[in-house]
């Protein structure tokens, strides 16, 4: 039996399969908010009469910290982010503590019930047997969907509906599902029907959202989950494209969020999440607002402290018998091994370690939770990184996992997060400053030059025995130091603005074993267009031919010829105008910009025809002026022709990438 799905309204509802069938699972549910501070401000709520509020009680209140006297207040499951609204009101908003707040409701309910979704008969970080899980695929094709054998026209919504009933499956992969479904749903409205995909009838409605996420703006338009059913949509899930189904179940599986959500989110969300089910299992209050702020320091140990991981500043040009080295999650290793956590940085304790450089105290005479949390999911990730060499299954779980543990690290540091702090934040860098440090110098004792390092990854030059020096350093530093490779040679590419520097991000290295590793170059941006990758993608082909410095100058010659080709190619105007499509995420609104780019005036069309583009939204376009700038949108691009000196511009940049 494994659990495929769960829906909380008035009640919960389990959807189990067993023996290719499902059965269903209902249960009663009272979700509580925790409260904590002035007695006589709670006490008001035993004569409040709160509608939907089933009771109100004393209860003890764990933290991770300590354990306080507070007060629980059972709500009807439906109203309880209302009613939870009303009390951060009632109490304007900070004078009481609130806890187990926003939290999802499905996400509370497993967590004290000790299950998740996927659950079988092994435990929960674990692969999971999905063999007896019906998959369905579905196409969209100019307008008609294709469900296995059959091709619907997308607004005949009664056949789709019923080819979805009579196929029956538990997982609907479907890109552009998010904006198809939605457009279906509303034309069976303005029918007066009603459009159903799940195993009940009903929606769950994702609302749309501005967000950022490292750096970068994003936007999600609304979607409609189905009940019952498992609906993803590769176009809008991060988690799907780097792990691909797998990855989503096995995220799923070990964050606690049902499948249909964990493929929208992203991976701090999911690591986030998997943090909030672990302090719930075990009893463990979640804060709604984050009540401990930092400590104060003086300007010197704020310099000390407020300090990022290394990265060398590397010299442009080409390395030849190149050698890669990297540990494996450095940072949540580093978090689990040095059991960092609110509880266990500069607390009171008898027994302590001394953080180098910024000398905080860690106790190591209790388990800290974020560090006990964080520890299976870092061992799964370790033991798929082994799995993956010899079954490639495992490969997308890697992806995924890797991501939800990149992303625990800057979670500690997020002004919001429920069990993160800035000192665990610089705690952790510190410790990855040493444990690079360490490394670069066994590295060097051993003969090899440095050529390039970043955080948690060292490329040297020379030879010797890899498998040797990596048993050295973990055994020095503890932690899992991986020999990534042996490469023929590394390009190291210079800085825009000073070619003398290299840029630390951007670099292309051939390894022996014909595969490159490239970084930062045009082929790697998803805002460069398609005839820019096509010239980089056939660069590539010739460069996997430069073995040694003996055929340097015969590769040179032939990039050049490619290079002269497509310059040509371009001038005579002989490549399809979608070739130069240019696809950019919206920053910000036209009304904010200082200078006219071709998103601007792009931007401002759209606003001029009463369409306004939301930031993190994608638009597409090509350039066919460049004085005075000027751009138009895909859908209108038959009419113009492109700007050939911009695209040669384009052209010459990426050459100049490429080119050793």
């Amino acid at each position: 039996m494994v659990l495929i799905d769960i829906d909380v309204g008035q009640r919960v509802t389990l959807y189990y399969k067993e023996n290719d069938k499902i059965k269903y699972k209902t249960d009663e549910f009272i979700p509580e908010i925790l409260l904590f501070g002035n007695e006589e401000q709670l006490e008001s709520l035993y004569n409040e009469n709160i509608p939907n509020v089933i009771y109100v009680k004393s209860k003890k209140i764990n933290t991770v910290s300590e354990v306080l006297d507070g007060t629980a207040i059972g709500v009807k499951p439906s109203y309880f982010f209302q009613i939870a609204s009303f009390l951060n009101k009632y109490f304007n908003y900070y004078s009481v503590k609130m806890f187990n707040v926003d939290i999802r409701l499905s996400v509370r309910y497993m967590a004290e019930k000790s299950i998740f979704p996927f659950m079988d008969n092994k435990e929960r970080f674990s692969v999971p047997d999905i063999s007896g899980i019906k998959i369905l695929y579905i196409e969209n094709k100019n307008n008609y969907l294709k469900i296995q054998n059959n091709e619907i026209y997308i607004y005949n919504y009664m056949k789709i509906e019923d080819q979805i009933l009579e196929i029956d499956p538990d997982i609907i992969i479907f890109p552009g599902a998010d904006e198809i479904i939605l457009k279906i749903y509303e034309k069976a409205r303005r029918d007066g029907k009603y459009f159903n995909l799940g195993r009940q009838k009903g929606w769950i409605e994702l609302k749309s959202r501005e967000y950022f996420s490292y750096g970068r703006e994003f936007y999600k338009e609304k979607a409609l989950i189905p009940k019952g059913r498992i609906l993803i949509d590769p176009d809008s899930s991060f988690i799907f494209r780097e792990g691909g189904l797998e990855g989503v179940i096995m995220t799923s599986r070990v964050s606690s969020l049902p499948a249909s959500y964990a493929a929208r989110a992203t991976p701090g969300t999911l690591v986030s999440t998997l943090e909030v089910y672990e302090a719930l299992r075990k009893g463990i209050a979640v804060p709604y607002h984050k009540y401990e702020s930092e400590r104060e320091k003086t300007i010197e140990q704020l310099i000390k402290a407020d300090r990022g991981g290394i990265v060398y500043q590397p010299r442009p040009g080409i390395y030849w018998n190149v050698k890669e080295f990297d540990y494996t999650s450095m940072y949540p290793s580093i978090i689990v091994r040095k059991n960092l956590s609110i509880e266990t940085v500069n607390k009171n304790c008898t027994k302590y370690e001394i953080v180098p450089e910024i000398n905080y105290t860690i106790c190591k005479d209790k388990p800290g939770f974020l560090s006990s949390a964080l520890k299976p999911l870092l061992e799964l990730r370790i033991k798929m990184k082994k799995m993956k060499k010899f079954e490639n299954r495992y490969t997308g779980i890697d992806n995924a996992l890797k991501w939800m543990l990149v992303t625990s690290f800057g979670y500690t540091g997020y002004r919001n997060a429920k069990f993160g702090s800035i000192e665990i934040h610089e705690a952790i860098n510190a410790y990855a400053r040493e444990y690079l440090l360490k490394a670069k110098e066994i590295l060097e004792k051993n003969g090899f030059e440095i050529i390039h390092g970043i955080v948690d990854s060292l490329w040297v030059a020379g030879k010797g025995n890899a498998e040797n020096i990596v048993n050295e350093i973990n055994e020095i530093t503890g932690l899992d130091m991986d020999f990534s490779g042996d490469y023929f040679w590394m390009k190291i590419i210079p800085e825009k603005s000073e070619i003398s520097i290299g840029a630390p991000g951007k670099y292309i290295a051939l390894s022996e074993n014909g595969d490159f590793k490239v970084r930062g170059i045009m082929l790697r941006r998803g805002d460069v267009p398609d005839i820019i990758k096509d010239f980089q993608n056939d660069a590539l082909k010739i460069l996997n031919e430069l073995k040694s410095e003996d055929n340097l100058e015969k590769i040179r010659i032939s990039l050049k010829n490619i290079f002269l080709s497509y310059k040509e190619k371009i001038e005579r105007r002989s490549v399809e105008k979608e070739k130069f499509l240019i696809e950019k995420r919206v920053n910000k609104y036209p009304w904010e910009y200082s200078l006219k780019t071709a998103e601007y005036i792009l931007l401002e069309n759209f606003y001029e025809k009463g369409e306004i583009k939301h930031p993190g939204e994608k638009i597409r376009y090509m350039v066919y002026s460049i004085d005075p700038i000027r751009a138009v949108e895909d859908s209108r691009i038959k009419n113009f022709d492109y700007s050939v000196q911009f695209y040669l511009k384009y052209l010459r940049e990426a050459y100049n990438e490429i080119l050793p």
